[in-house]
């Protein structure tokens, strides 16, 4: 089997709901979308997810490095994954979102050749299905306390909660939140480094100590190590790094500074599946427990995603309910369950998804 094309398309996809976080507003997510053609007329799927602030990517830089790889892809084995990310790596070093399409489709071609999902590639299915949870934007308290008391009467007993304005506004958030839906649902805090310094990240979380809180994610600048060490070992609640973790590299950077209790993987932040096993193993190795992040894709980065958490029985949760609140998803086949927020990844063939 030998790749013979690419086909690269914008892809915008509208939400249902504005995904507002600490820096921006996003009622529309600018991805794109990514197909490789073979001589065997199998089709393989993926999704560049970028991010300016998170993987510095725009979608018109990462369609821009998806056609670069129109000059080393084509006439190429799908199954010489490793060789593929080399080049990606070498062609664009700075655009893990467009590596990460580059990696998924490969994967997709893989299991559609052999006949298997993309977890027996991976190691097989550790769990038989995965739990999600809502992701509660960053509003008004009244707006957030809303949709949070809306969840949990769906059955949601945890909700990550974006914060990172004001820490007077965040704690009043907190608070509206509680109210609503009292003591029994586990809070995961997002700061998306809307607090700073770490000063701030201390002041906030020891005044919301009262709230049921497992996590805290990404507190401070990404580029603040020293800042986000000072602030794990000063509060007894888990401190999460995202934005300053991206590669196995960082895992361990991460680790030696004492920066973090937990690392959040993203397919899109470190250039795909097989980017993020070796981050995986990285982070396994410092004794720095995982969960799996999204960043909102569709059911085609979603799938990449659920696959990876299904063969790797040690990440602790993962977010990817990107295809429930997509009004537009390009794709279907996600198998996810709106009312029970549980997925189980599909057997069919590869990522198991199909274009619409």
């Amino acid at each position: 089997m030998k790749i013979t094309s690419l086909h690269v398309q914008p892809l915008d996809l509208e939400l249902q709901t504005a995904l507002t976080v600490a820096y921006g507003s996003y009622p529309v997510l600018e991805y794109a979308l990514l197909k490789i053609e073979t001589d065997t007329g199998l089709v393989g799927l993926g999704e560049a997810s970028p991010d300016p602030e998170v993987t510095g990517e725009t979608q018109k830089s990462v369609m821009d490095a998806l056609h670069e790889t129109e000059s080393f892809l084509p006439g190429t084995d799908p199954f010489d994954i490793e060789t593929a990310v080399r080049q990606c790596s070498l062609a664009f070093p700075h655009a893990p979102a467009a590596a990460a399409a580059v990696d998924m489709a490969l994967y997709d071609l893989m299991g559609k050749a052999l006949g298997v999902p993309v977890f027996q590639l991976l190691g097989g299915r550790s769990r038989s299905e995965v739990s999600l949870y809502p992701v509660i934007p960053m509003e008004s308290a009244e707006s957030m306390a809303e949709m949070s008391a809306m969840f949990t009467s769906m059955g949601a007993s945890i909700l990550k909660v974006k914060l990172g304005s004001s820490p007077e506004e965040d704690l009043a958030r907190l608070e509206a939140i509680h109210h609503a839906v009292g003591d029994g649902v586990q809070l995961r805090l997002d700061i998306n480094q809307g607090w700073q310094d770490a000063k701030t990240a201390i002041e906030v979380i020891g005044e919301a100590g009262r709230f049921n809180i497992e996590w805290v994610e990404q507190p401070v600048a990404a580029g603040d190590l020293e800042g986000m060490a000072a602030v794990t070992d000063a509060v007894s609640v888990p401190i999460m790094a995202d934005e300053s973790c991206h590669t196995a590299k960082d895992v361990f950077r991460i680790a030696a500074k004492k920066a973090a209790d937990l690392i959040n993987i993203k397919l899109m932040k470190c250039g795909g599946i097989r980017q993020a096993g070796k981050m995986l193993a990285a982070a396994e190795a410092a004794g720095l427990p995982c969960i799996l992040g999204s960043m909102g894709e569709s059911s085609i980065g979603s799938a990449a995603g659920l696959h990876f958490m299904t063969a790797n029985p040690g990440i602790l949760a993962c977010e990817l309910l990107g295809p429930l609140f997509i009004r537009n998803d390009p794709a279907e086949g996600f198998p996810a369950d709106k009312e029970t927020l549980h997925a189980a990844a599909s057997d069919r063939p590869g990522l198991g998804v199909t274009l619409r």
